[in-house]
């Protein structure tokens, strides 16, 4: 994982059970169909639950606001510099994919027509909102700055 690669999900054996936590049903379906294919007739359907990003804190014991022991601290400076870095390089990445929220096209390619610079704008405002609101009043995520994006993809002044 430390070679940049995206983590599209995390897989758990416990006994004769193998958990598949993504964060997305897109993601639920692929890891699902990988496992098909590599498992075979050896995995059974599976069971689906779906859980609010604070369940699935809880459920993994990271509950908000739980004591972190000070030697696994880092300070928030130190935070900030390496959550932004991780955002920047996953959005570059991003702007040269394919996102089912614009017709599976590129946001590159999609900013090339009126009616794809509209649903680009949305899109980044969503992800703007989506990322303050995950970080409720503070924090590094919420602290990251999205302007770059709209600048590169020429669509600065639908920012409002």
């Amino acid at each position: 994982m430390d070679d940049g690669a995206i983590v599209l999900g995390t897989l758990d054996l416990k006994g004769r059970q193998l958990r598949l936590q993504v964060n997305s049903k897109e993601r639920a379906e692929r890891g699902r169909a990988m496992l098909q294919v590599g498992l075979g007739d050896l995995v059974r359907a599976p069971l689906t639950q779906i859980m609010t990003p604070a369940q699935a804190m809880e459920d993994r014991g990271t509950t908000p606001g739980r004591e972190v022991s000070p030697e696994l601290q880092i300070p928030p400076e130190e935070e900030a510099r390496i959550i932004g870095q991780m955002l920047e390089r996953h959005y570059r990445q991003v702007l040269d994919e394919p996102v089912p929220a614009l017709g599976d096209m590129t946001p590159r390619q999609a900013v090339l027509t009126a009616s794809g610079r509209k649903k680009v704008a949305i899109w980044l405002k969503d992800i703007e909102n989506t990322t303050v609101r995950a970080q409720g009043s503070g924090g590094a995520m919420a602290a990251y700055d999205f302007g770059w994006m709209w600048h590169e993809l020429g669509i600065i002044r639908l920012r409002k």
